[in-house]
């Protein structure tokens, strides 16, 4: 079954959140790689080096001085108060009170001067690399290479880290997990499915425990053909899809005595792998396979790779697919019509993640440490740029209720994005800022306008923001 015959519902309206630093539009054009980022204490300064980028420069100094200058300022509290005004400005400029680079990247690095450079650090899995990072009802459940689970438990703004013990078992439902006391012992895990009341562990070495949340009894499965740790896990209708090179297994597990393996040979090597209406969508070096679970099928799809891929996500509608190349260049294929839609231009290493949300961006994230964020309304419009991440980045997880993209890094470090720079303008207004001075209203932003400097009002925040 190929991916055509799906019937697509119309897109909700976008929400257009503007970011950190500031890129070339795309296309055909490709992302100035000219800006380099060297760190000053708690704040990115930019380089220019190009006489395109020079251009640049100055209609941004022209259009967005007072954000400029703020990224430029060492000393709060002038380097806040500066933030600030540049906010209020670009909301005076847009009727739909959407920012503008790089407005948010003021507001951004002036928090940071405040509050420390690791004020959205999840401190936890240190130097282990993240191989899992997902939403919780009340936080976020962190997986580190090493085979700790952690629960970082969501307090107003901060992430209280609670290791998974041998006293805790989870389970998702909905898009949720949650723990529940539990006395199965604690396990080394290297992969995870759930699928209600039922999760599934893989430990390595061929060994996976399943466990049901309701009864809290647990089943050790041993397969012998699977004694290496890639190994990747899907539910299905009465069990479990577990991939494993080029290998499909169909795991029921009726009880510790009725244990059904059933084993199919994949004409291709298992790479990346996402859901697909029909069932899997496997990536490959050579192409792009559609794995039809209920007849066992597999067709090698049509699409044209430009670039070696590593990367493959499905929009919610089933309507986009994104494949992100080692070069660091992505592809969007029209599934309807089987065709590249756009070829975008960004990061300048590989791709290592990718995620799409409701509102028609592409969360890209890259080996170059910056995460993109791409508006698919708009695709000559500047992508947002972030830029502070310490090393790779490995793992995207986005909240679209509280508007925040949690990234794992390479290293163990987790951090997270407000992407409503509400949030972020709620933090310096606590942190009791003057307004700006008469004698630095007259310096940043002219004699010529009246004195009429932004003043903050600490409000709670608007409940789905908290």
């Amino acid at each position: 079954m190929r991916l055509l015959n799906i019937s697509y519902p119309s897109f909700l309206p976008i929400i257009f959140l503007s970011s950190v630093l500031i890129g070339f539009p795309n296309r055909s054009l490709s992302i100035s790689h000219n800006f380099k980022i060297y760190k000053e204490v708690t704040r990115e300064l930019i380089k220019i080096d190009t006489p395109v980028d020079n251009h640049i420069q100055g209609k941004i100094e022209k259009d967005f001085p007072l954000s400029w200058r703020s990224l430029y300022e060492k000393n709060n509290p002038l380097k806040s108060q500066l933030a600030l005004q540049a906010y209020a400005e670009a909301n005076k400029r847009s009727s739909s009170k959407q920012i503008i680079t790089p407005t948010y990247n003021a507001l951004y690095d002036a928090v940071k001067s405040i509050l420390g450079d690791e004020f959205n650090h999840f401190p936890g899995h240190e130097n282990i690399g993240i191989s899992y990072l997902k939403r919780g009802d009340n936080g976020y459940f962190s997986l580190g290479n090493g085979g700790k689970l952690i629960f970082w438990e969501e307090s107003k703004t901060l992430f209280r880290p609670q290791e998974i013990e041998n006293r805790f078992i989870f389970f998702w439902r909905g898009e949720k997990m949650k723990i529940i006391p539990s006395s199965i012992p604690n396990y080394q895990i290297i992969d995870l499915a759930t699928e209600g009341q039922k999760t599934i562990l893989y430990t390595g070495k061929g060994k996976f425990i399943q466990i049901d949340s309701e009864t809290d009894q647990y089943i050790e499965i041993i397969n012998s053909e699977l004694d290496f740790k890639r190994v990747k896990i899907f539910p299905s209708d009465d069990g479990w899809n577990i991939f494993s090179k080029n290998e499909w297994f169909q795991l029921t597990v009726n009880s510790p005595d009725n244990i059904v393996w059933n084993k199919k040979q994949l004409n291709f090597h298992v790479g990346e792998i996402i859901e697909s209406p029909a069932g899997f969508l496997i990536l490959d070096a050579e192409g792009l396979y559609e794995l039809n679970t209920d007849t066992g099928e597999s067709l090698k799809q049509s699409f044209v790779f430009k670039g070696m891929p590593n990367k493959i996500v499905m929009d919610n509608l089933f309507k986009t697919l994104a494949i992100g190349y080692i070069s660091g260049d992505i592809s969007l294929f029209d599934l309807p019509n089987q065709r590249e839609s756009a070829f975008l231009r960004g990061h300048n290493a590989r791709i290592s993640a990718l995620s799409f949300d409701n509102d028609h961006r592409l969360f890209s994230a890259s080996f170059d440490k910056t995460v993109g964020i791409w508006d698919l309304r708009d695709l000559d419009a500047f992508p947002i740029k972030f830029y502070d991440q310490s090393s790779f980045i490995t793992h995207l997880s986005l909240d679209e209720k509280t508007q925040r993209l949690v990234i794992g890094e390479i290293n163990g470090t987790i951090k997270y994005y407000d992407l409503n720079p509400e949030k972020l303008k709620h933090l310096l207004c606590q942190s009791s800022i003057e307004p700006l001075s008469r004698e630095a209203w007259s310096k940043y932003v002219g004699d010529e306008r009246p004195y009429l400097p932004y003043q903050c009002e600490i409000d709670a925040l608007p409940q789905d923001l908290d």
